[in-house]
């Protein structure tokens, strides 16, 4: 079983969804360590360029398709590969679809993202 340090717990109600998440991923999916290590570094990213371009981190049911599109845009910007960015576009579908199953999101903002 992984174990939270204070350094891996993201904050707020966005980081109450995402351990959720993680939960989910370990209980129900039987996710890898490394599977929920990299997931948990790819919210990590969209919650700091969210809080970055946003003031703070809106809540998980708060952030829209714009958000996530601004924050891809970021990761081209930065030089990132295709591979690593369909890897986090993979992570945010999979968080928001948990999240529309869960009730904390309406629908999910990253499905429409290539």
């Amino acid at each position: 079983m992984s174990t939270v340090t204070p350094q891996s717990v993201l904050a707020g109600a966005f980081g109450l969804a995402a351990e959720r998440f993680f939960t989910y991923l370990r209980v129900e999916r039987n996710s890898s360590a490394f599977t929920i290590k990299s997931y948990r570094e790819d919210l990590k990213a969209l919650e700091a360029s969210l809080a970055k371009s946003c003031g703070e981190c809106p809540e998980p049911g708060e952030i829209t398709t714009l958000h996530l599109r601004s924050y891809v845009s970021s990761l081209h910007e930065q030089g990132l590969s295709k591979s690593t960015i369909a890897r986090r576009l993979a992570s945010l579908r999979s968080f928001f679809r948990f999240g529309a199953r869960e009730g904390w999101a309406d629908s999910n903002p990253a499905k429409p993202l290539r």
